[in-house]
């Protein structure tokens, strides 16, 4: 389970990734992964989490999909690779919408998927950010060649505005890169059904499961193109 910590009045990141890595060099992954921009710019009793340290060290670059480019890692490199959506946060909290039309599109499926909250009715393609299209429709067409499309029973979301469940962060799903599936057999923090062969496919083409991850914060219905966040 990832630790949760309060930062101090004088708060470093160098600090804190000497004293919980051995690492000050994991500074600036640490401020990405919990979504500061400015390692500076934070607050006494501020709220930061501690992963594990393999999830801030940069994994070795899978091969690049359709997409022609290998999932970034990091906050600075979402940010690069999918646009700075800081830059259409309204003083309120929400969302500009000239930033879902300008970088959310829908990616169409090679076969429908019952949706989660109304399984009679099916979804033929998914929202998500616009160079995921390609990847999309990379995943299922892989699934669908290794006899695995039985094995995705539900569709939970693409593209949508939120806070990541477990911190105040934005979530993946803010930018498009992420999906859910099979939502109501796995649950945040549960060990789920999701079946192994769909996990590799997607692992195969540059996504990161959920379901790797520890304690309350483990999500086995979560996928998101990026590591480090």
């Amino acid at each position: 389970m990832a630790k949760q910590i309060a930062l101090t009045a004088r708060p470093s990141f160098a600090r804190i990734a000497e004293e919980h890595y051995g690492d000050r060099k994991l500074a600036a992954a640490l401020a990405g992964y919990n979504g500061i921009r400015d390692a500076k710019a934070v607050v006494k009793g501020q709220l930061i989490e501690l992963p594990p340290k393999r999830e801030l060290v940069a994994p070795k670059r899978v091969a690049a999909t359709r997409a022609a480019f290998a999932p970034p890692n990091g906050l600075q490199e979402i940010l690069a690779t999918f646009g700075d959506i800081y830059k259409f946060l309204k003083a309120d909290g929400t969302i500009d919408p000239k930033w879902e039309l300008q970088q959310i599109a829908s990616a169409p499926l090679p076969y429908p998927i019952p949706l989660a909250w109304d399984r009679t009715k099916l979804a033929k393609s998914m929202r998500v950010h616009r160079k995921l299209v390609p990847v999309i429709n990379e995943v299922f067409t892989k699934l669908d060649a290794a006899g695995l499309r039985s094995k995705v029973r539900t569709y939970g979301g693409g593209y949508s505005f939120r806070a990541k469940r477990t911190s105040s962060k934005l979530s993946t799903h803010c930018w498009g890169i992420a999906i859910d599936l099979d939502p109501t057999t796995n649950a945040l923090g549960s060990v789920g059904d999701m079946d192994p062969g769909v996990v590799e496919v997607f692992r195969s083409c540059g996504f990161k499961w959920g379901g790797d991850w520890t304690g309350r914060g483990k999500d086995p219905m979560h996928f998101q193109f990026c590591t480090g966040y």
